[in-house]
């Protein structure tokens, strides 16, 4: 079920390596604006930790990140569809999962530190060098260790615009220009506001779960 509920959206927009000082900037002027949007709200991602029942919702995930923000959505919608596909109505122990993101986006990252290693921001997980972003890099893998079973998410590349990583680099380099910067920030509340609303299907297709053997240990 999908309710509605008002926020106040922050776009700040890091799925590429900026400087402090530009997020910064940005969050000045998103709270000047005092930007209202509706969104929808998620059901929670369900984890039993500890001898108990874990509740992860996507505003956990944005309180976590700082400030709402596409890849956060992407990431808690990727991972809660994954779950479903290989455990259906049963909530699997937190420590059975293992999730693996080809994104290094920090709200990719972000949501899946809150969801597998903590509650409270000690740990912040960094992508290894060599990670690209793009528009086909929204893809995670999602593991039960018990049931050998894992699943491909993959986003729907189409679903951002085809010029959205070009301009996020031309603004990482500062070169962009004041068009760009209108267009970006156009892509982005499209974006913050139209993922949410849209179905797993829609959103990542039908991944079939697959049997996998694992050797290793995992942290």
């Amino acid at each position: 079920m999908r309710r509605k509920l008002s926020v106040t959206i922050i776009l700040v927009f890091l799925f590429v390596n900026t400087s402090v000082l530009w997020a910064a900037d940005c969050v000045k002027c998103h709270k000047e604006k005092g930007i209202e949007e509706t969104v929808p709200e998620l059901e929670p991602v369900l984890l039993r930790a500890d001898g108990k029942i874990r509740t992860i919702t996507l505003a956990d995930g944005f309180n976590y990140h700082g400030h709402s923000c596409p890849g956060v959505t992407t990431t808690f919608m990727a991972v809660r569809y994954g779950i479903t596909l290989i455990y259906g109505k049963e909530i699997p122990e937190q420590g059975d999962l293992v999730i693996f993101s080809r994104s290094p986006a920090p709200g990719c990252l972000d949501m899946i530190d809150f969801i597998m290693i903590n509650k409270k921001g000690e740990i912040k997980t960094t992508a290894p060098k060599g990670m690209k972003s793009g528009r086909d890099r929204f893809l995670y893998t999602i593991y039960s260790k018990s049931k050998n079973t894992a699943v491909d998410v993959h986003l729907k590349p189409e679903l951002y615009p085809s010029d959205f990583f070009q301009i996020k680099k031309k603004m990482a380099a500062k070169t962009a220009s004041e068009d760009d910067w209108q267009t970006i920030h156009g892509y982005m509340r499209n974006l913050i506001l139209t993922l949410p609303a849209m179905s797993f299907e829609e959103l990542f297709g039908k991944p079939e779960p697959y049997r996998a053997v694992a050797w290793g240990v995992l942290p």
